[in-house]
């Protein structure tokens, strides 16, 4: 009976063994079979079913550049190409291939619907030359990433500061120190002097960031901080600029010393962060359970062995990138007072605003006043539509499509943010600097959802809510003391497309009220 027994037990297992054998090639067959259902679904969307966008045919070498000559905007080419292709067309900038996205449901696919599948950076070597040669040291032209990722959520809890929390509370305090500097220097120079605003307000927005994310304050009249700011400037002037040889890289060797010269002041921002702000941080770095500021957030990932694991030179370029963030805020603010130099009506009502919410001589205006001054907050947001710097463009990651159009793996996507700000269809009068636009008929602060100033998705500005609150601190703390007037026989035309000026810009007189 034992013997018997055994056998029984043997073959019971040998059965059982059987069984899960029969299960798990069963299982894999189901899989196979599911995974070939996909293969033949994907090849289906992306290539037999679906057709490549329509588009104007491409010339030899320039492919259809030629067709964004003669406007101010190249965007506004977008607008005309749409017109006669249809609101999805492909273009040939050079031999680049590329896809442009018109109308808010076509571009919310690609940010938002589909953006995992849409979340690369355009390869352009001046890209790779601002980063030491690897556009993925950036946080705005790298390539998404797990590294990327990281990056992000590290940045999150300093751009995004809740409001009242202590960040927030301690941001606002330093506005506070940066705009009584900025009250000084105004005063100094009297109504009579013409000031130019863009180093002033340069200098401001610098040390405030370097305040909040690198608890480092620094002197007005301090050369090597002036430095710093000048070449961030020149940086982002440069990156704001389109070149043909982005798209034809035979041209590359007519820019090799321009190139040279970007490294440079790479490398100048670099030793001043390392020198100025970082190293003496390093050095006396010890565990804390709650980072100071993002420097030690950034020593805490990287000697903390945290997973993603990235160097140290990777966390220096998200600092480099974050505080150079001063730069497109300090941009905007200059060109806000050149659209309210022409309004001296706009300026009378931010001033009657911040009296409403209760702002009495002697008081300033501070981030606890936001909600009670729309008007203001529209001021802003008017002159970034009107500005309509374009969303970074976008690269495909994987064969997809768009709006049921076939797009190719690595074709370089424009979403034409500059239709949704400027089309008469959507906005009355967009030509005019209206900021009452953005003000409910109750007095909220009232966004269309076509405005889409800082992008969306994941591959949404990390710092659009730091241009919010160091835009609405100065600009209502400026136009509640002073008139910003014009100086006479001075253009005051605001150039749109980008945010960046020249370093020698606007000047303006700042009268007391």
């Amino acid at each position: 009976m034992e013997s018997l027994f055994a056998m029984s037990a043997s073959t019971s297992l040998l059965l059982c063994a059987a069984l899960v054998v029969a299960a798990l090639f069963l299982a894999d067959r189901a899989r196979q079979a599911r995974a070939s259902a996909k293969a033949k679904l994907l090849e289906s969307e992306y290539s037999g079913d679906l057709q490549p966008p329509p588009g104007p045919h491409a010339w030899p070498v320039i492919g259809n550049l030629h067709l964004l000559a003669g406007y101010a905007v190249p965007y506004q080419a977008f607008g005309d190409l749409a017109r006669r292709y249809g609101n999805v067309f492909k273009l040939s900038l050079g031999t680049t291939p590329c896809v442009v996205v018109n109308g808010l449901a076509n571009i919310k696919e690609v940010l938002v619907a589909k953006g995992a599948q849409f979340d690369g950076r355009p390869n352009f070597r001046r890209y790779h030359e601002l980063f030491c040669g690897d556009k993925e040291n950036s946080l705005a032209f790298c390539d998404w990433s797990s590294v990327q990722k990281a990056r992000r959520e590290m940045l999150r809890a300093h751009t995004f500061p809740r409001a009242m929390s202590a960040r927030w509370t301690q941001l606002d305090g330093l506005l506070g120190v940066e705009l009584d500097e900025v009250r000084g220097r105004l005063d100094a120079a009297g109504p009579g002097q013409a000031v130019e605003a863009k180093p002033l307000l340069l200098a401001a927005c610098a040390n405030v960031f370097t305040s909040y994310f690198c608890s480092k304050r620094f002197q007005l009249n301090d050369p090597a901080f002036n430095d710093m700011v000048r070449n961030f400037d020149r940086i982002f002037y440069e990156v704001n600029q389109g070149y043909a040889a982005d798209f034809l890289p035979w041209l590359l060797p007519l820019h090799s010393r321009h190139l040279s010269t970007l490294a440079g002041w790479s490398h100048k921002i670099r030793d001043f962060m390392t020198d100025e702000i970082v190293q003496e941080r390093l050095d006396s770095w010890e565990r804390a359970e709650t980072a100071e500021d993002y420097v030690d957030e950034l020593i805490g990932h990287v000697r903390g062995n945290a997973e993603p694991a990235i160097t140290w030179d990777t966390a220096m370029f998200a600092l480099e990138d974050i505080v150079g963030g001063h730069s497109a805020v300090g941009n905007l603010l200059v060109k806000v007072l050149g659209y309210v130099a022409a309004h001296p009506e706009v300026q009378d009502r931010v001033h009657e605003e911040a009296v409403r919410a209760g702002v009495v001589q002697g008081k300033a205006v501070t981030l606890a006043d936001r909600t009670l001054m729309p008007y203001t907050e529209g001021v802003v947001l008017e002159s970034i539509r009107l500005i309509s710097s374009p969303i970074v463009p976008h690269v495909a990651n994987q064969d997809a499509s768009i709006a049921g159009h076939r797009v190719e793996k690595d074709t370089l996507i424009f979403l034409n943010n500059y239709e949704l700000n400027m089309s008469p269809s959507l906005w009355t009068k967009p030509e005019e600097f209206m900021p009452e636009r953005f003000v409910s008929p109750e007095g909220r602060l009232s966004k269309p959802e076509h405005f889409l100033p800082f992008g969306g998705g994941r591959r949404s500005c990390m710092g659009y809510k730091m241009v919010q609150y160091v835009c609405f601190a100065t600009v209502a703390n400026l136009l509640n003391e002073y008139r910003v007037l014009p100086v006479q026989g001075r253009d005051y035309t605001v150039p749109i497309g980008n945010l960046a000026l020249p370093w020698d810009s606007f000047q303006f007189h700042f009268e007391r009220r």
